[in-house]
């Protein structure tokens, strides 16, 4: 299949998981845009509104392992695997903001891509559709992407 066609399947199939997927980069792109530009009146007030919404991301990545747990019926091992690294992603979060926010937001990004990276290996054992694996790909290094150059600006 021709990756027009894939595209389009995708995006017929999951609409709502694009759409609203693509829509959550918007306070990642948006912010990083201000911090860049913006005065430095509120400068710092950027940084932190980005570390923030990171924080939640990271939190609602990590919460995705939980419901695969919860319709696999996880038990035993699996469910202590499962269940556990769904909830690292959100202390992890809490820790960031708690660092100074340069920190945080190097800290969150690797967070990210380390999500997306359990995401591909959890995918071998329990399979996900393809257009998820590709969506991730892009909303995680756009979000990563976005805190690094932020934290550097």
């Amino acid at each position: 299949m021709n990756d027009t066609r894939d595209v389009m399947r995708v995006a017929a199939v999951s609409a709502p998981a694009v759409i609203l997927g693509i829509a959550g980069l918007v306070p990642f792109l948006g912010l990083t845009v201000l911090i860049g530009l913006g005065s430095d009146t509120w400068y710092g007030y950027w940084l932190t509104a980005l570390s923030y919404y990171g924080a939640v991301i990271l939190a609602f990545v990590g919460a995705l392992h939980w419901g695969y747990a919860l319709k696999r019926f996880a038990w035993g091992e699996t469910a202590w695997l499962q269940y556990g690294f769904s909830v690292a992603p959100a202390l992890l979060a809490w820790v960031s903001l708690l660092l100074p926010v340069w920190t945080a937001l190097r800290l969150q990004a690797a967070g990210l891509l380390v999500c997306y990276a359990f995401d591909r290996v959890a995918a071998r054992v329990d399979p996900v559709p393809q257009w998820f694996l590709r969506l991730r790909a892009v909303l995680t290094v756009t979000g990563a992407a976005s805190m690094i150059c932020a934290s550097w600006l």
